[in-house]
């Protein structure tokens, strides 16, 4: 469900195919299919930008998830059973911003094996692993991907500040709104969405 690339990855495309892959009712909401193929039916586009300043050493926690608060949520999850989001996210401004994915909450999915690196934004060091950064996924050129259903566990995005002074970020997302539905027939090509379970080894 999440991933970042070394370059901005294809948006998908009518008539593709995607299967889930993970562990069935624990991965995905339980309408979801395991290892079955899924044809994208339609695909419509949607950008949406977000902006915050805040100052030094100050972080905010943003839930993906869908609420009337837009203070503290995205809204960037569907409403029905059949809709895949697909989301590219990109970052602009300051570089001293730090972007840091919650899923779920408390859980920093990208880390090391060792147990005493784990992020904390309390540490210089430990507050460096695996943040996603201008550099790392810029908003000319988004790498970071993510992929939401409806009901699914929520996805955050805790932001830190980690330079001298107020700074700036921008969020720019772009939603490719995927109408998918189950087949029956595997196809030679479809890509994968990995559950938390294949995404945490």
């Amino acid at each position: 469900m999440i991933k970042l690339f070394p370059k901005t990855p294809e948006i998908l495309q009518p008539n593709q195919y995607v299967v889930f892959k993970g562990e069935e009712m624990k991965d995905f909401p339980d309408f979801i299919k395991v290892d079955t193929p899924y044809i994208v039916e339609s695909t419509a586009q949607v950008t949406f930008t977000r902006s915050f300043i805040f100052p030094s050493a100050n972080k905010k926690t943003l839930s993906l998830a869908n609420n009337e608060d837009y203070t503290n949520y995205f809204n960037l999850f569907p409403t029905t059973q059949d809709t895949l989001y697909e989301i590219l996210v990109g970052l602009k401004h300051s570089k001293n911003m730090l972007v840091f994915i919650q899923w779920p909450t408390e859980n920093y999915p990208f880390e090391l094996e060792s147990p005493h690196l784990h992020v904390d934004l309390s540490g210089n060091i430990t507050r460096m692993i695996s943040p996603i950064t201008v550099e790392r996924s810029p908003a000319d050129e988004p790498r970071l991907r993510i992929h939401t259903l409806k009901d699914m566990t929520d996805i955050y995005f805790q932001l830190y500040n980690n330079g001298p002074d107020y700074e700036k970020l921008t969020i720019l997302f772009l939603v490719n709104k995927c109408k998918i539905k189950p087949v029956e027939k595997m196809p030679e090509r479809y890509r994968v969405i990995e559950g938390l379970s294949i995404l945490k080894g």
